[in-house]
């Protein structure tokens, strides 16, 4: 029997119908604050090795990701994708994946890449197969209608979510999981939002000194940085990313899109950040 991780935001967080979903998706690509169009698959080019991506409801943060999908498009398809992000639920005992079966959206089935997988376990011992502690987290979830739509069912999926922010052990698991990608035509990604309800002014000072340390591809500066301002969501998942793509041969950061909650609600009293940053050789 198949293990299915079943959607648990369709219909709240993003819309819950195939067509519903292909509609908002198309709007956000076309929005005020989004790329312009839906973008098409590119010719594959191995230089784009990794994004951040928000991980909102999508009327928020669904603009800001468009410009990370629109840049994952351009480069072309993948063979796997790796997802981690923040575990808000705190359901694992720090890091889990899960091992086999697949993820449902409206769009569609994503399969787990188990090959993958049973690789970063046994690179990474600390690493747990836990499905149920996937149940209610949303942080990966959010991302894979986009994935669905820029690739297809060309992709199979590594999913991680993190609740331990050490940076000696997310550095740890960014190299277990570059040795795991080894010889895969791959793209990794790190889901997190930043700054959470503080004045818009605040935000932005602070996201974009967290943004400029997360472009200096240094782990101990974005950890010292996010963990002052209190500006990653997703720290864990930031690190681990920075430090895989560092081992696989990546140079350089770009930030692609940044705004925060107050452009879309028009209240600036207490904003969320979002950004998304490409990870290029």
């Amino acid at each position: 029997m198949v293990r299915v991780r079943k959607p648990a935001y369709a219909g709240s967080w993003y819309e819950g119908t195939r067509d519903s979903l292909l509609k908002q998706l198309q709007g956000l690509f076309e929005g005020r604050l989004g790329i312009g169009k839906v973008p098409k698959l590119g010719e594959y080019d191995p230089r784009l090795v990794g994004l951040i991506v928000p991980h909102a409801g999508y009327v928020y943060s669904g603009m800001a990701a468009t410009w990370a999908y629109g840049e994952a498009a351009k480069h072309g398809a993948r063979d796997t994708v790796v997802v981690m992000g923040p575990d808000h639920h705190m359901a694992s005992t720090g890091f889990a994946t899960m091992g086999e079966g697949v993820w449902r959206t409206p769009l569609g089935d994503v399969e787990i890449d188990r090959q993958t997988v049973s690789l970063l376990l046994s690179y990474a011992p600390f690493l747990e197969d836990n499905p149920y502690a996937h149940s209610f987290e949303h942080s990966i979830e959010l991302q894979l209608p986009f994935l669905q739509l820029i690739y297809g069912e060309s992709f199979k999926l590594v999913p991680v979510i993190i609740h331990d922010f050490e940076l000696k052990k997310n550095m740890e698991l960014g190299r277990a999981l570059a040795k795991a990608l080894e010889g895969k035509r791959s793209i990794v990604l790190a889901s997190s939002d930043m700054s959470h309800y503080v004045p818009a002014k605040e935000a932005e000072e602070k996201d974009m000194a967290t943004i400029m340390a997360i472009e200096s591809l240094d782990e101990k500066r974005v950890y010292s940085v996010a963990s002052s301002y209190e500006s990653l969501c997703g720290l864990g998942p930031v690190i681990a990313l920075i430090s895989c793509l560092k081992e696989i041969g990546c140079s350089r950061a770009s930030l692609l899109k940044y705004y925060h909650s107050g452009e879309v609600s028009g209240d600036y009293s207490g904003v969320v950040g979002y950004s998304s940053i490409a990870f290029y050789k």
